[in-house]
């Protein structure tokens, strides 16, 4: 194998797994959203079985977690369709928006008094 071929060879395995750690990094925060919309949606069944004293006071952060659901599902989309350099710049937007998103719910559930 001659030097320009063996680089070739390294640079295409590179790309390869450049493209794998992307994909992998989809999949993680794609499960994060997932877990998160899973939570909320238990958050609406307790808030439903709570007194409507507890459902009016967590009813707006209950829509406000769906927001911020939604805009980490947002940026995710984003990130998907970024190429290289640039997805790296749209996944910390993802990360910021499920740290919100779980900062949200931390909320939503001491206010319900929810177990997890």
């Amino acid at each position: 194998m001659t030097e320009t071929t063996e680089t070739k060879s390294l640079e295409d395995r590179v790309h390869q797994l450049e493209d794998q750690v992307r994909r992998l990094n989809e999949e993680l925060l794609q499960g994060q959203l997932d877990d998160w919309k899973a939570r909320i949606d238990q958050l609406e069944v307790q808030m439903r079985l709570g007194t409507m004293e507890a459902r009016d006071e967590v009813r707006p952060l209950v829509e406000q977690l769906r927001n911020k659901w939604l805009d980490a599902k947002e940026q995710l989309d984003k990130a998907q369709s970024a190429a290289g350099d640039a997805f790296a710049t749209v996944r910390e937007g993802v990360q910021r928006a499920v740290k919100d998103l779980g900062d949200a719910l931390d909320e939503a559930v001491k206010r319900l008094g929810v177990k997890d």
